[in-house]
Formats: C-alpha cells, structure tokens, sequence
C-alpha cells in the first residue's frame, strides 16, 4: 500500500512542455531579467496608486490563475511558470488555498466557471491525500514527505468548499487532514513532526488557523483546542519588538516578508474567530513595525532581522501583496486609517511588475516571486501563490472602496 500519491499521480494532469515551450521560456525570462537589472528599484518606487487600473489587473491575475489550472488539465495548479521549461508540474498546497481566491473571483464576477473550477481542484486533492491523512510537500511527484504546512493550506481549501455547500467526500478528507496536524503536535502546540526541514516554524499557525476554522465549522472542540495551543506557542515567539523568532524557511536562513504576513494573517484569523485582545496586540505589534519600516525606506526588503532591519536587496512580491491584506483588515477592524496608504503603495509595487496589456504574453497576468525577477526568493519564476496573493489583495482593496469593509463570513474560513 502507497503512503503517498505517486508519479503517475502528477502524469495524469500534467504533461511535459515541448522544447518550443521551454525555448520560449527561457527567452523571455532572460528578456526580463536583464530589463529589471538595468532599471533596478526606480519602478517600485515611483509606482503611484492613483495610476493603477486595479480592475485590469485584477481580470489579468484571474487568468493568470485559469491559465496555471489549465495547465494541469483542469484539476489542479501548476507551481509556476518557471525559466526554463515553462509550466511546472501542479502543487497541491497552493491548489488548496487557491480554491477560496477562485470562489471569491466567482462571487465579485458572477461566473459559475470559478466555482466550478474550485470544486475540481477540491476533488483532485481528495485524490492524492496520503493514509495518514496528509498532503506532500512540494510539486507532485517529487516524493516529500506529508507537510504541515501543505496539509493545512489544503485544509484551508476545505474549508472553503464545505462553507459554500457540504460534501461528504470533502469533509471526510478534511477531517483526515484535521487528524494529521493535530498529531504534528508535541505538548507546547509547536508543529514538530512533518515540518519542512525538520524545524521549528511560527508561520504554521496558518495551519492553525485552518484547523480551528475546521474545528469551529464542524463542532470539533479538539481541533479548535489544539489549533489555539499552536498560536499560543506562536505569541510565546514574539519578541519585545513583535518580530516573531523561528520564522526562517531553511536552517540560519532570514525571516522573509511572505512568512511574516503568514504570521500575522493567520493570527488575526483567529482573533477574528475568538475575539482574543492578545491575539490582535501581537498583530498590531508587528504589523506596526513593518509598516513604519516601509514607510521610511519606501519599499520592502525580502527578508529582515531580528530588529526589523532589512537583509536583502531584492523585494518579495508575494509579501507585499500579503501584507497589503493584513494592513487593509486591520484598518477596517481597528478603524486605524494609517494602515490605507501604505497598503495602496505596496499593491502599487506590485501592479507595475505585472504584465497587463500583451493578452498572449507568457506572464500575461502573472506576478514574480522577486523583484528583481532573479532575486533569491522563487528566482526567474512567476510562482501560482504570488498571483493568488495579488489577486487576494485586489479583492480586498475593492471590498474596502465599497464598503470601508475587507470581510465577509466566507472569509473567517479560509483564504
């Protein structure tokens, strides 16, 4: 008996891309990157939210994301599109937590397709889930271990599908997952076991969040018990000046912004879920302390220290829009109004790296992991989560300038 999905579990979705594919790929990656180099930081500083069409880039993010799922023959997300064969093989971490992004989509445009395109993605990852009741790390097919992170992203997935209509496939699946990131535990509520690198992270308890939301919509009070002494453990990492400690992908690497925004929006999904005041202090904490940092300096670094300082020259796309969601939530539920222009300016930076006119451009819709593109984080890449983030934060910017809101009760489930 298997323990995990196999190879053949990636083949039935996604094919090889031809050298004509490849060759394409590797010319236009080369194209950017020598573009950016010579440019260096002037576009994202001069980018002006007042300039930005926020609904073009909005529709070219959605098809960016249609694109990468039909990549995968419908079923599920590609990685991304990567230098230099094109189209990767799918992930289902982030084939989970997209599925809230396209419901959403689905909601603001009124297109069934986006609904009907999450399911298929909700049905393909009960398909691969392992014995134990987890979810490999990484693309499929390149034999990791079940994930806790992964697992909880997918839970995630889950769970927005089960707010939308029940199914009985899909809950049992999600229970299963439930299982297996309860017993990652060890006493403290620290994800120890099946946790990438063998090493401590805080930015799992946004596996935490998905698995009190689990526990919360299916009166399940062991998982919403063991979920809130994960995100104990969490605020029990915070430093006096709300940096959050083990928060590195790999072993002596950096915090990164896309890990920090991680943190904090798992956080206030469970302060929004609880109403625990701590839970929102510690947000605040460091939302503040990131925030004040941008505001001087005018852009973001990729990856900062333990005094908030910055660590690298090159800036994480996915962060910015991330962190974006989290300044525009905090403004709508603390009513701190300081919160809104930094979060225009960092959508801002993001849009003007993203190609909206050229409709059969490569990239067309799609954001990179860095700025520049060869940056460290994801290099030469535009990976699915970056445009499902920007997509994220389009989403929420729109709700905002309709409603002064960022939130609906689909929300507090997923995204």
């Amino acid at each position: 008996m298997t323990t995990g999905p196999s190879e053949d579990a990636a083949g039935s979705v996604y094919s090889e891309p031809s050298f004509s594919a490849k060759l394409t790929a590797s010319s236009h990656f080369s194209r950017r990157a020598l573009v950016e180099a010579l440019q260096g930081r002037r576009p994202l500083l001069d980018a002006d939210p007042e300039s930005i069409p926020h609904d073009l880039h909005l529709s070219a993010g959605a098809t960016w994301l249609k694109n990468s799922i039909e990549a995968c023959g419908g079923q599920a997300s590609s990685k991304a599109y990567r230098f230099p064969r094109g189209w990767m093989p799918p992930y289902p971490e982030t084939t989970g937590y997209i599925i809230p992004t396209l419901l959403n989509l689905g909601d603001v445009a009124g297109d069934k397709v986006f609904e009907e395109m999450a399911l298929r993605l909700g049905r393909w990852l009960t398909t691969i889930q392992r014995q134990d009741g987890g979810f490999s790390g990484y693309e499929l097919g390149s034999g990791q271990d079940a994930d806790v992170f992964d697992t909880g992203m997918i839970l995630l997935g889950f769970n927005a599908l089960q707010h939308r209509a029940r199914d009985p496939e899909i809950g049992q699946a999600a229970a299963r997952a439930a299982a297996f990131l309860r017993s990652a535990m060890d006493d403290d509520g620290a994800f120890v076991r099946h946790v990438s690198h063998d090493m401590l992270h805080t930015y799992n308890v946004r596996s935490a969040w998905a698995l009190i939301a689990h526990g919360t919509m299916e009166s399940d009070q062991q998982s919403v018990d063991a979920g809130m002494k994960n995100v104990d453990w969490t605020l029990s990492q915070q430093r006096s000046n709300g940096f959050f400690e083990n928060n590195g992908f790999k072993p002596g690497g950096n915090a990164n912004t896309h890990g920090t925004a991680y943190v904090l929006r798992g956080l206030l999904q469970v302060h929004l879920l609880t109403h625990r005041q701590d839970i929102l202090d510690a947000v605040l904490q460091a939302a503040v302390a990131v925030r004040d940092r941008f505001e001087a300096e005018g852009w973001l670094a990729s990856e900062l220290g333990r005094n908030w300082e910055f660590r690298s020259r090159h800036v994480c796309l996915t962060g910015c829009a991330q962190l974006a969601i989290v300044f525009f939530r905090l403004a709508a539920l603390t009513k701190d109004l300081a919160f809104i222009a930094p979060a225009e300016r960092l959508i801002a930076q993001v849009a003007v790296t993203q190609t909206i006119k050229n409709h059969t451009a490569v990239d067309y819709g799609g954001i990179a992991g860095s700025y520049p593109i060869f940056g460290a984080y994801a290099p030469l890449q535009y990976p699915n989560w970056a445009t499902k983030f920007m997509v994220d934060a389009l989403l929420v910017r729109k709700q905002w300038h309709e409603s002064k809101e960022t939130m609906t009760d689909r929300d507090l489930w997923a995204g």
